[in-house]
């Protein structure tokens, strides 16, 4: 496999599908009108999701879009803190589907309102804040940690015969987004006289070859993100996502045309 024509492959993807991101409509959404500390109804049950459903949608596709926009103009480096962020968002809409399907298929719609108040509204930083001031009034709630969301994802891979464990993927990305080894060496270049001990170490831009760590996981995690939501969405008789999922699996599936990529 030609490392070029593979990297032109994905980044040409990358762009039909955000192409295919942009056709989703979100709505305009109105909270159901009961009051808070009232019986959860099945209405703003579902109403809570699908805030989550298209908010998600909305902050992937910007990820995605500045992914391109980082590519086009050379800042390496930046692309992996970009596609570790989208790799965590593929993440995280798997993570609410799976479980955000379970209490709806128990009709517990306390639970699915109380789940998603810690996905829509959680944090730990304001949690935090909160209880080192003392302030009184409901505790603000904390989200699921992301080793949680990676760990539930490692199930989708199972599913997907993927030959590493997401964790395994997420790690990687991670590497390069610290101050580490990973990280320089993208910036070093060595030279190691065969005579001498001493090592000249210089300085440059990254390769745009280096993406090909990064921009893979990107494109890959398309597909849990677009496929967790439309389930999910669905379920609730919402098929904004539907068309997306079919026009991105034509672009990626087996099926999907190749030849202007092999050009």
């Amino acid at each position: 496999m030609d490392p070029f024509a593979e990297l032109k492959r994905i980044v040409q993807e990358l762009r039909a599908t955000l192409v295919v991101l942009g056709t989703i409509q979100t709505p305009d959404l109105l909270r159901p009108d009961v009051p808070h500390g009232q019986l959860v109804t099945e209405e703003l049950a579902h109403w809570s999701i699908r805030v989550y459903a298209y908010s998600i949608l909305c902050q992937f596709r910007e990820m995605l879009r500045s992914t391109l926009l980082l590519y086009d103009a050379g800042q390496v480096p930046a692309i992996f803190l970009c596609c570790r962020a989208i790799f965590e968002m593929a993440a995280h809409a798997y993570y609410v589907k799976k479980h955000a399907m379970q209490y709806l298929d128990k009709k517990d719609f306390n639970a699915v309102w109380n789940f998603m108040l810690g996905i829509n509204q959680g944090s730990r930083h304001m949690r935090e804040k909160q209880e080192a001031a003392g302030e009184p009034g409901p505790g603000i709630v904390e989200g699921p940690h992301i080793s949680k969301v990676i760990a539930c994802f490692d199930e989708f891979f199972a599913e997907h015969r993927r030959e590493k464990p997401a964790r395994d993927n997420y790690s990687f990305l991670g590497e390069f987004c610290h101050p580490n080894s990973f990280a320089f060496t993208n910036h070093i270049e060595c030279d190691e006289p065969r005579t001498t001990v001493s090592v000249r170490v210089t300085f440059s831009k990254p390769s745009p070859d280096s993406c090909m760590q990064a921009l893979p996981d990107a494109l890959f995690s398309c597909m849990p993100l677009l496929f967790s939501m439309d389930k999910l969405l669905v379920q609730l008789k919402d098929t904004g996502f539907s068309k997306a999922c079919h026009d991105f699996w034509k672009i990626t599936g087996p099926e999907a045309d190749k030849s202007d990529n092999e050009k």
